[in-house]
């Protein structure tokens, strides 16, 4: 099972799995489960200045929440295919009622949503059992070289 990963340091493969769970006792470890709609916004390899005030390519992995705290690392998985994805919250949105997150055109793509454009989500933080499995099961790389995209879930959760 291989996911793809390119927001931060830890998750880019430069720390261990045993690293990322440690620094876990620094964060909010409370789970949190949000069920609802996601959107996507950004135009192909489009540089986008987000509410945290970085620049990001809108290809790249990241999202938006009302209510996440930036920085904030979730598990989005779609319920219409099952394709699960890491995210980072990076930007304020969607402010559109029913929407719970907005993901930029990479997390879209690799969450297979671009062309529906709203799909049924559900996001669990890393506090969460089932995010914390689904980060133990992660393949880490020492060089920058990416190997796949999104896992593709049978499971029920």
């Amino acid at each position: 099972m291989l996911f793809f990963v390119s927001f931060s340091r830890a998750f880019a493969g430069e720390a261990t799995v045993d690293d990322i769970l440690k620094s876990l006792s620094n964060e909010n470890n409370a789970c949190q489960i949000q069920k609802g709609y996601a959107s996507w916004y950004g135009l192909s390899d489009s540089l986008m200045q987000t509410a945290n005030g970085n620049v990001y390519n809108s290809d790249e992995i990241f999202a938006a929440s009302k209510t996440l705290p930036f920085g904030s690392k979730v598990l989005v998985k779609n319920l219409y295919n099952g394709k699960e994805l890491f995210v980072k919250i990076v930007d304020r949105g969607p402010y559109v009622k029913g929407r719970i997150l907005d993901l930029s055109r990479g997390a879209a793509k690799e969450l297979g949503m671009i062309n529906a454009g709203v799909v049924p989500i559900k996001i669990y933080t890393l506090g969460c059992e089932y995010a914390l499995n689904k980060l133990k099961d992660m393949n880490f790389y020492s060089d920058s070289t990416v190997a796949s995209t999104a896992s593709n879930s049978t499971s029920q959760n």
